[in-house]
């Protein structure tokens, strides 16, 4: 019985993590601080930030700088109780060139909407 458990939530998190990694990033360049809490922890390349913070001050650099588009080309998921973790690897377009990165999430679904609790970014 606990295997059959852990393999739904297995399937969960699978679920909402790759529901959440497409609208994140289909949705960056415009509504993506949707996502974002004021209480959201924010580690983006080696900065910190809370989420109000990163909204309002940040967020609409990287909106601009990063306007180029994602390629998402890998996703893990693990549950953690009532969040789900998801690692995500791909390349990211500045100025032309295409980078890569890797983005941690810890997200958690909230009446019906998924939420960033931590968020960490970084170009590999």
């Amino acid at each position: 019985m606990e295997a059959q458990a852990d393999s739904r939530a297995v399937a969960q998190a699978l679920n909402t993590a790759e529901r959440f990694v497409e609208n994140y990033y289909r949705s960056f360049s415009k509504t993506v601080g949707k996502f974002y809490q004021d209480d959201t922890k924010v580690l983006w390349n080696g900065n910190g930030f809370g989420g109000a913070q990163f909204k309002a001050q940040v967020l609409p650099q990287l909106q601009q700088a990063l306007a180029g588009g994602f390629e998402v080309h890998g996703l893990d998921t693990q549950p953690l109780g009532d969040f789900t973790l998801a690692t995500v690897t791909g390349l990211v377009r500045i100025g032309g060139k295409k980078n890569q990165f890797t983005q941690t999430f810890v997200v958690q679904r909230t009446g019906g909407l998924t939420y960033i609790v931590s968020d960490a970014f970084r170009l590999v």
